[in-house]
Order: structure tokens, then sequence, then C-alpha cells
């Protein structure tokens, strides 16, 4: 969870390769970057664009980075769906659970700053694993609880307005 700067990129194989110091290179499966994007159309004030092939997420205010961090997303098995969506409610604990009656069923007793945008699929603090950077839920976007928390409190008052932009910077 070390931020860098990236000085120079080399393609080797399949993969890129990011020189982070002198001598210091990093494959691209090895980091996660901040990709800007543009604002999508009809999209204004606060905002937040979810990266599935970089798992970072960036808040907006209307054109500015304001917030960056590092997601899991959903699983192969369970895709975070693309697309422009709305925040439409907030809680600031609530259990989940799903898949009930097979092997990968789950019920995770108060997850913190929930915030809900397509149908039961949320922006969420995450206690059971530590694996950010890398696809891991069942389709939310698992943040830490200090970054959920940040996010909770900066959509408070303007949730219904905060749109969430889930695209792919690369192929996902």
């Amino acid at each position: 969870y070390t931020r860098v700067n990236v000085f120079a990129t080399k393609h080797v194989g399949d993969w890129d390769w990011y020189l982070i110091g002198p001598g210091q290179w990093l494959e691209q499966r090895r980091i996660a970057r901040v990709v800007p994007t543009q604002k999508p159309d009809g999209v204004k004030g606060r905002w937040v664009a979810v990266d599935l092939y970089e798992q970072a997420l960036v808040a907006y205010q209307d054109d500015q980075m304001v917030f960056a961090t590092l997601i899991s997303s959903g699983l192969p098995k369970w895709d975070t769906n693309l697309g422009l969506f709305h925040i439409w409610i907030r809680a600031t604990s609530t259990a989940m659970s799903g898949a009930m009656g097979r092997p990968d069923f789950y019920y995770l007793q108060a997850v913190p700053w929930v915030m809900y945008f397509d149908h039961d699929i949320s922006l969420h603090g995450t206690y059971w694993h530590d694996g950010f950077g890398y696809r891991h839920s069942h389709g939310c976007v698992n943040m830490s609880i200090t970054d959920a928390h940040w996010m909770f409190d900066w959509t408070s008052g303007f949730y219904a307005d905060t749109f969430v932009y889930v695209w792919t910077s690369g192929q996902y």
C-alpha cells in the first residue's frame, strides 16, 4: 500500500513494467494506477469512478480529483456491473449475506459505511480481508474501513446526487 511515482513504462511479453525508482521496476500486476477518466455525460458535482481493471476508485468534484484508493471488486463469477449509477441509499452499518445454500455462502454482520448503487451492490468498508487492489468480492466494491468512512462522509447530504461510474481502463 505504498504510493509510488511511475517514471517510465516498458512492455515486456504480456505485461507493462513500471520504473518506480532507480533500477526499481514493478510488473503491471503488482501496481494499481490511478487512471483519470472523462466525466460521463450528464454528470455534475460529486461522482465516483471505479476502475475495474486497476482496482482503484477515484472521487471527483466535477473535473477535479479529490480522493483515490484501492478497492476489491467482484470475482469473475460475481462481476461488478459496468455502467453509470446513483447512490440510492446508505447505512452506517448493515448485515450482508448471499449465495444461500451454496458453498460460497456468506453472512457478514455490521458491514460498515455502506452506499448502495446497483440494486444490492454497494461501496462499503471491509473488515474480513486485506486484499485491496485485487478482485475479491461477490460484486460489491470493497474498501478499507477508513476509506469507506471518508467516502460515506464525503457523500453525506449529497448521496442522491452522487454518481458511481463503473468502468475499465484495460482488458478486464
